[in-house]
C-alpha cells in the first residue's frame, strides 16, 4: 500500500511537504512542486485517510457550503446549480472535503456548523441583513456570496449587480425602447435584486425618461412562471417594449411565452436577462443578457475562505464585473411603440 514515504520519497520532497498538499496548505509549497506530488499520487491511486488526517491536527479540512433558503424551492436555480459545481471542483483541488447543506432557517442550521467541525463555510442565498447575525451565530471563517452587508466583519464575494442593471438600461433605451418593464421576484430587500432594479433605474433616469417609463414586474425565478408572464404580457396592447429580467431563467420563460403567443422578439418586445446561462445560447433568438463570471465567483469564495482559515488577514471582498452578451432579442421598438 502506497504510503505519504513513498510519494515524498518519489518526489523528491519531505514526508511534511506531502502533508501540506493533502491538507490544503499550499501557500507553504510552491505550485510546480504541489502539482508533482498530485500527479504522483493519482498515478499511484493514493487515497488519505481522511479521518485520521483531521485528528492528526486541529483542522478537519471540511469545508461546508451552506445554501439558504432552498429546501421548498419547486426548481432548482441554474445559476446556483453552475456555482455549487464550481465551489466543488475547487475545494476538491485545494485537498478539501465539501459538505454542502440546504436550509429554510439559515441562522438556526449555521449555529450547527461547529459541531460538524467544518473550518469554515461559503454561505449563498442570504439577505444583508442576515450576515451580521450568522457570523456572530456561528464564529467560523465566513464568506458569504452576493450579499451586500457593509459590516468590516463580513467577507463576501460577489458580483457588481448595480453595473448591471445600468448596462441592460443603457442597451434598451439605446435601441429606441421608452417603454420599460424589469421583471423581479421583488426588490425591495436590499441586496443583488435591488441593486440590478437601481442600475436600471439609474440608466432610465440619466436617459431623461420619466418615472412612468418604468414598470417593475413580479415573477418568481422560476422558467414556467416567465412562460405564464410572457402570455398575459402579450394580451396587453400597452405591454413594455423593452424589458429586463434579473435572471435569465425568467427571461427564457417570458421569450417562450411570447413567441407562442404570436409576439415578434425583438420585433416587438425586446428582451435582455442575466447570468448568461448556456441555455442563453441555445434558444432562438439567442439571449441577449449580462454575463457575470460565475466560474470566477466560485473560484474568489474558495481562494477567499482558505486564505482566512490559513490566517491571511488582509484577505478582501471581492466585487467582480459584468458585461453585456449582446445577441438577438433586442432591436428597435415597433413603429408605435
Amino acid at each position: 500500500m502506497t504510503t505519504i514515504r513513498d510519494i515524498a520519497a518519489e518526489a523528491g520532497v519531505s514526508a511534511q511537504t506531502v502533508s501540506n498538499v493533502i491538507n490544503g496548505r499550499t501557500s507553504r509549497v510552491s505550485a510546480p512542486t504541489a502539482e508533482r506530488v498530485r500527479a504522483i499520487m493519482q498515478r499511484r491511486g493514493f487515497v488519505p485517510n481522511g479521518p485520521a488526517t483531521a485528528l492528526s491536527g486541529s483542522r478537519s479540512n471540511i469545508i461546508a457550503l451552506l445554501h439558504a433558503g432552498k429546501t421548498g424551492r419547486r426548481q432548482p436555480s441554474p445559476h446556483d446549480s453552475i456555482f455549487v459545481d464550481e465551489v466543488e471542483r475547487r475545494v476538491t483541488a485545494a485537498g478539501r472535503y465539501l459538505m454542502i447543506r440546504s436550509a429554510d432557517d439559515v441562522v438556526l442550521t449555521a449555529a450547527e456548523l461547529r459541531s460538524w467541525r467544518v473550518d469554515g463555510a461559503i454561505i449563498l442565498g442570504t439577505f444583508t441583513s442576515e450576515a451580521d447575525e450568522l457570523q456572530a451565530a456561528v464564529g467560523l471563517p465566513l464568506v458569504f456570496v452576493d450579499n451586500y452587508s457593509t459590516s468590516p466583519s463580513i467577507r463576501g464575494v460577489g458580483i457588481d449587480d448595480f453595473a448591471g442593471g445600468q448596462l441592460a438600461g443603457r442597451h434598451l433605451i439605446a435601441a429606441g425602447h421608452r417603454r420599460l418593464a424589469l421583471v423581479a421576484p421583488g426588490v425591495d430587500q436590499p441586496g443583488v435584486l435591488h441593486q440590478r432594479y437601481a442600475g436600471f433605474r439609474a440608466a432610465v433616469t440619466a436617459a431623461g425618461l420619466g418615472a412612468d417609463s418604468l414598470t417593475l414586474v413580479d415573477c418568481e425565478p422560476f422558467f414556467d412562471d416567465g412562460v405564464a408572464l410572457g402570455r398575459t404580457l402579450a394580451g396587453d396592447a400597452d405591454r413594455p417594449t423593452g424589458i429586463f429580467a434579473t435572471a435569465d431563467v425568467i427571461a427564457i420563460g417570458l421569450l417562450k411565452g411570447l413567441l407562442e403567443s404570436g409576439v415578434m422578439v425583438p420585433g416587438e418586445v425586446s428582451l435582455i436577462g442575466f447570468d448568461d446561462l448556456p441555455e442563453a445560447r441555445y434558444v432562438t433568438p439567442s439571449l441577449t443578457t449580462v454575463r457575470q463570471d460565475i466560474p470566477a465567483k466560485a473560484d474568489a469564495a474558495v481562494r477567499t475562505l482558505l486564505g482566512v482559515i490559513d490566517g491571511d488577514a488582509a484577505a478582501s471582498p471581492a466585487r467582480l464585473d459584468v458585461e453585456l452578451a449582446v445577441r438577438g432579442t433586442v432591436g428597435p421598438p415597433p413603429a408605435n411603440g
